[in-house]
């Protein structure tokens, strides 16, 4: 079953890009990765993704940082965001809670539910 549009996958591990490109591909979906803050602000620029899959911490520009940008931003500030971050600490849940995130998930990731969380935004849930 494949899905219109794609899934922006925004993490500064190839390996995390990797594993969740594979294991979303396996479900129709197709996925965009980059790996700093900058070229997702590109790339979303350039076409709006249905989904962003955010880690927290990245260098220079955090990943909180990229969520503020995208929720001041009106062609933006509606895609569904999930984090998908290290940074399990009260202090980063609620900032992202504050700035409207879909779903927090910890690292390590917990691959059957967020499977399942990305496929029913697509389906509209």
């Amino acid at each position: 079953m494949g899905f219109e549009g794609y899934v922006l996958v925004v993490d500064d591990s190839v390996t995390n890009q990797v594993l969740i490109e594979a294991l979303l591909g396996e479900e129709g979906i197709k996925t965009v990765a980059v790996s700093s803050t900058n070229d997702a602000i590109k790339q979303i620029s350039k076409e709006p993704p249905r989904i962003i899959i955010l880690d927290i911490l990245m260098p220079n520009v955090t990943g909180i940082d990229l969520l503020k940008a995208i929720r001041q931003d009106e062609k933006s500030q509606a895609i569904p965001v999930i984090v998908v971050s290290a940074a399990n600490a009260e202090l980063y849940r609620n900032q992202c809670q504050m700035l409207g995130v879909n779903d927090f998930f910890p690292k390590p990731i917990n691959i059957p539910a967020l499977i399942n969380r990305v496929k029913a935004i697509l389906n509209g849930e």
